[in-house]
């Protein structure tokens, strides 16, 4: 802000953002391995069911998007409803969904990584803040709508994941026969409470 050098902490901000963008490519692959192993597997129809039970009855949620994610939008007082969809219909719809949305996630994050990449030259010089707050960079925007967007997707993902852990709840033990059963005593406050201890 005094127009002192900011070239270390933006170049250590930018490797964080580096680093999380290759995290973000073995995600996305994951993803795509689970979806194929979806395909080539046949789902029990008790879990195809439930699973089709809840999401029948779930609101859209809100998605990733570049669309509202934009500081004019924000001082328009724009609502995000056209963001909205459903998680899905089945498995591999939701595998689907959550890959389309870290994928635009992934070029949000290359498009703020370039940002930063832009700025680098006036951190040095100590005109870093100057330049943020005179609406000339497109760093500030680009920061923020990741922010935003990173916690969507998370929304969006925990969401998915707490509706297939439901259907699988209400099949158990119906196709996890090979879990290991629990033991004796297991639900006993006191028992968890020395776990914890």
């Amino acid at each position: 802000m005094k127009g002192e050098t900011s070239e270390n902490l933006l170049g250590d901000s930018l490797n964080k953002l580096q680093e999380s963008r290759a995290a973000m490519d073995k995600l996305s692959a994951k993803f795509e391995e689970l979806r194929e192993i979806n395909r080539k597997h046949k789902v029990i129809p008790e879990y195809q069911a439930a699973l089709a039970r809840i999401l029948r009855n779930h609101p859209p949620i809100e998605r990733v998007s570049l669309r509202d994610a934009r500081f004019a939008n924000v001082a328009r007082g724009s609502l995000r409803e056209s963001t909205r969809r459903p998680i899905g219909s089945n498995l591999d719809q939701i595998l689907g969904n959550i890959i389309e949305d870290l994928t635009i996630l992934k070029t949000q994050l290359d498009q703020t990584i370039v940002a930063f990449r832009e700025v680098l030259p006036l951190a040095k010089q100590g005109g870093f803040a100057a330049m943020v707050l005179s609406g000339r960079a497109p760093l500030p925007e680009k920061v923020l709508q990741s922010a935003d967007m990173a916690l969507v997707f998370a929304q969006f993902y925990n969401r998915a994941c707490m509706t297939t852990i439901a259907a699988d709840m209400q099949v158990y033990p119906k196709g996890l026969e090979w879990l290991k059963k629990p033991v004796k005593g297991w639900g006993n406050s006191s028992d968890r409470g020395a776990d914890l201890r």
